[in-house]
């Protein structure tokens, strides 16, 4: 590789110090053979050198590691490893250095103000929320019951005739027995307190379980029915 006739030329105008002649005879030679390691070594050293005005960091950076790839057992890695340090310092360096454009300038105040109305926006409908949860909550027993087992069909008024359905209870509040209905698909218990007649919040109260955890209320379950206040 430093046979090659750019290669040869290049260390000859190096060595009369005609920086740019160096740069385009090693350049011509990697373009012959871009495995060509010494070549690499060379033009990493001009664009490291400080004192020249060829300095370029990124392209040391690349020429000196390129040599290492292709000469791993360079006499001169030990070195080539402090250069190569001190050239990403350099470049962080300009990064951190470097202004930035207006349009990025621009485009940081657009998204900033898009943050602000988005949080804006999630602060009034978070409001909503807690308004209507507060109605809801004063509404009571007017409120329906969210947790509607689903998986069948809505239940419906006994039709004349059919054995199926089992017809329509009634307990007197006089007698003091103890209801109980298990829960059948497409059941809630807002349902089961319009077929007994009794308030939702009654059914509510005599089955706290239930609306502690709302996933308890599913087909199977026992609910308890209490019996109609006398007028």
């Amino acid at each position: 590789m430093e046979d090659d006739p750019d290669f040869v030329r290049g260390k000859s105008r190096l060595a009369r110090k005609e920086v740019d002649g160096a740069v385009l005879s090693f350049r011509k030679a990697l373009a012959s053979n871009p495995a060509n390691a010494a070549a690499h070594f060379e033009l990493g050293l001009i664009f490291y050198e400080p004192s020249n005005e060829n300095t370029d960091y990124v392209a040391a950076c690349f020429h000196l590691q390129r040599h290492l790839e292709l000469q791993p057992d360079s006499r001169h890695a030990g070195n080539i490893a402090g250069f190569i340090k001190a050239c990403k310092k350099e470049i962080a360096k300009d990064i951190a250095m470097a202004p930035i454009p207006p349009s990025e300038i621009n485009a940081i105040h657009t998204l900033r103000t898009q943050l602000a109305k988005a949080n804006s926006e999630n602060s009034r409908l978070k409001s909503q929320v807690e308004a209507m949860r507060g109605r809801l909550q004063q509404a009571g027993s007017d409120v329906p019951e969210v947790a509607v087992v689903t998986g069948g069909p809505p239940p419906s008024a006994n039709p004349r005739g059919n054995p199926n359905v089992p017809p329509r209870p009634s307990y007197s509040a006089r007698s003091g027995q103890t209801r109980t209905h298990t829960l059948r698909p497409g059941e809630s218990l807002y349902s089961l307190a319009r077929r007994y007649g009794i308030p939702f919040s009654a059914l509510k109260a005599a089955n706290p379980r239930l609306m502690r955890n709302s996933r308890d209320l599913k087909p199977g379950v026992t609910v308890y029915i209490p019996a109609k206040r006398t007028p």
